[in-house]
């Protein structure tokens, strides 16, 4: 029965497949640059086991609110091998076909504890079905040395299938070589060198879960990490928050704004967790916070809006709006897209802020500035002095994006933050 099995599974991995067509091998690129399609691509991860073909069905009634929110591919399970019958597998297709009418890729979850045996012919039966790819998922029990092996054995595989098929896995800041602290952690040309190198020895993105492992995201935490996790090319920012203590109040409903701020402009590509609920299940009403927190999170919640009259200043957008803004502004800023980053330091005030400088010195292209403040009072800053000290020259703030109702340019020796807020904004003089 085992033979036969394989049998089977090698079968439909030879056998010519239109569906191979669905990782839009000839959209690799935008013909605008030379960069691959998950260089810069924003990424939205199905945890949740789907209940066989319904949960699939479910994701693909979903797909245009995926696409508005600028998704480029989704990483969902795997369907259950050999368990899986004929008409589970037409269903996924299906779910295949209809992502990449809408322009998504999807990859599947790839559990080697279970598939180690059959890792070849298992990879290219998925891959024959039009995956894009596989988010190598490894126990905590398995060895660097035999991860390190599966790896490549997955990456020959999907480099042998006509397509741009990629491997993720998660980051292992062990084993990964860290440029020296003093050099300026960048997006641009060093990553751009390792994507032409050919190197099959590590996966094409990497999961960074380390923000995940703060008990409080504060500023002095957190800009170590971003600093760090800048220097290692290739990385999505995994940050899905701990739940909080028993009585202890919940601050990550109102971090959640300046959350995905990090994931969306910090990095070239990004990563999207589906248990922030976001294009899955729709936005019930227009207020900033669609669920009731807490009573001890509520204090804590971004600008819960009082009665207003209709002609006042509109509310602040809800999360999935906010995160369909950042996803555009990922997608068509080119500062932000494909620009260096560099960390500033102000821990005293419990605000994280970044620059975002141009790839090429250009005029038409200034840099960018993003300010959040991750503390529940409102917050003045003078960032004059320290984006000056980057050679950077400008006096205020073009308004690209804020979380705020507020509205308006900002003097960069008075940026003006609300509590939990996020401005972001382009440098000019």
């Amino acid at each position: 029965m085992h033979r036969l099995r394989l049998a089977l599974l090698l079968l439909a991995a030879t056998l010519p497949s239109a569906a191979q067509t669905l990782a839009r091998p000839g959209l690799a690129g935008s013909g605008l640059n030379a960069d691959p399609w998950w260089r810069q691509a924003v990424f939205y991860r199905v945890a949740a086991s789907p209940d066989s073909s319904t949960g699939y069905k479910s994701i693909a009634a979903r797909l245009d609110a995926l696409h508005s929110l600028g998704v480029d591919a989704l990483i969902v399970p795997m369907p259950a091998l050999p368990s899986s019958s004929a008409s589970a597998l037409d269903d996924f297709d299906e779910f295949v076909h209809q992502a990449s009418r809408c322009g998504i890729r999807v990859l599947v979850d790839f559990p080697v504890s279970s598939l180690t045996p059959d890792l070849s012919s298992v990879a290219r039966f998925w891959l024959s079905r039009g995956v894009a790819g596989f988010n190598l998922v490894t126990p905590s029990s398995t060895s660097p040395r035999d991860s390190q092996s599966i790896l490549q054995a997955l990456r020959q595989i999907t480099g042998s299938v006509v397509g741009s098929r990629i491997v993720i896995s998660s980051f292992n800041p062990v084993a990964s070589v860290v440029p020296p602290a003093s050099r300026q952690p960048t997006r641009g040309s060093s990553t751009r060198r390792s994507s032409r190198s050919g190197d099959t020895t590590s996966a094409q993105l990497q999961i960074d879960a380390r923000l995940s492992q703060l008990d409080l995201p504060d500023a002095a935490s957190l800009r170590p990490l971003l600093t760090q996790s800048l220097l290692t090319p290739n990385l999505l920012l995994d940050f899905a928050p701990p739940a909080p203590t028993p009585g202890s109040p919940d601050p990550y409903p109102a971090l959640a704004r300046a959350i995905a701020a990090l994931l969306l402009t910090t990095h070239s590509a990004a990563l999207i967790d589906a248990s922030q609920d976001l294009a899955l299940q729709p936005d019930p009403t227009p207020t900033p916070e669609a669920a009731t927190p807490p009573p001890a999170a509520r204090t804590l919640a971004v600008n819960h809006p009082v009665a207003t009259p209709r002609s006042a200043t509109p509310p602040a957008p809800t999360l999935t709006d906010w995160f369909s803004k950042l996803s555009a502004l990922h997608h068509g800023n080119a500062t932000v897209r494909y620009g260096s980053v560099t960390l500033l330091n102000f821990d005293a005030q419990n605000a994280l802020v970044w620059v975002i400088r141009p790839a090429a010195k250009s005029g038409l292209a200034p840099p960018v500035v993003v300010a959040c403040n991750l503390s529940s009072s409102p917050l003045r800053l003078s960032l004059a002095s320290a984006i000056h000290s980057l050679n950077l020259r400008g006096s205020y703030l073009l308004t690209l994006l804020r979380s705020d109702q507020a509205m308006g340019a900002q003097d960069l020796d008075s940026v003006s933050l609300p509590p939990f807020a996020v401005y972001i904004g382009e440098l000019h003089r």
